[in-house]
């Protein structure tokens, strides 16, 4: 089942954080030593209080974390970003990521009919290209990029 995280569920969020994070291309981004975890708890404290959501799969396989926030460039335009998703590697070929993507769109949805967010923006790691959101009615909007030392 998939539901919205609370703050019981906090240390298993903090766990998969972890292991999210070392599988992102950035390197720095990967040393445990660069990780604040009070930062991410607090971070995580304000979406599930409202200011976006986490979602869980209740046998903590996998999360998914969407926080609302103002436009750079328009600070009257609110948009809901997918910042993490996460699926442990042994659950991958099941339907986990799916369930917890689905129920990311549908309550971005209700965000956007309810006149709380304009935007819903999520995204795809380069790796997993096989993802196709367009099909889920989401129109592409940029490519990012990145560079290290």
């Amino acid at each position: 089942m998939i539901r919205e995280a609370n703050k019981h569920d906090m240390p298993e969020l903090l766990q998969m954080m972890r292991d999210y994070s070392t599988q992102t291309p950035v390197p720095a981004l990967q040393a445990a030593a660069m990780h604040d975890e009070a930062h991410v708890a607090n971070l995580m404290t304000q979406m599930m209080a409202g200011r976006g959501f986490v979602l869980i799969d209740n046998k903590f396989r996998g999360f998914i974390a969407a926080l609302i926030t103002t436009n750079v460039w328009c600070p009257e335009v609110y948009e809901l970003h997918e910042l993490a998703w996460w699926v442990k590697p042994e659950h991958r070929n099941g339907t986990v990521g799916g369930r917890l993507w689905k129920e990311f769109d549908r309550l971005a949805t209700d965000l956007i009919d309810d006149g709380r967010i304009d935007v819903a923006v999520t995204a795809v790691m380069a790796k997993n290209t096989w993802i196709d959101y367009t099909k889920r009615g989401y129109s592409p909007m940029q490519a990012t990029f990145f560079r290290v030392h």
